[in-house]
């Protein structure tokens, strides 16, 4: 039992790390890559869920945020 805590509380050490130093992460819809193929596949559109940047910011980044600001 307290194995499973110390794991899951290590887990979180390293996934708040990760929100600190790496606040952004590929967007899943484009790959990463900032483009989406238009809907008669012949163009290349921004990506509507990045804004064709390519990142997304973390959701434990996204939490950090309204924590800080106190919103």
């Amino acid at each position: 039992m307290w194995t499973l805590i110390a794991l899951a509380l290590g887990a979180l050490v390293v996934y708040v790390a990760a929100c600190a130093w790496w606040p952004f992460m590929a967007c899943r819809r484009c790959l990463g890559t900032g483009k989406k193929r238009s809907p008669s596949g012949k163009a290349w559109r921004p990506c509507p869920r990045c804004g064709g940047n390519g990142r997304r910011v973390r959701l434990g980044r996204r939490i950090y945020e309204i924590f800080r600001t106190g919103a």
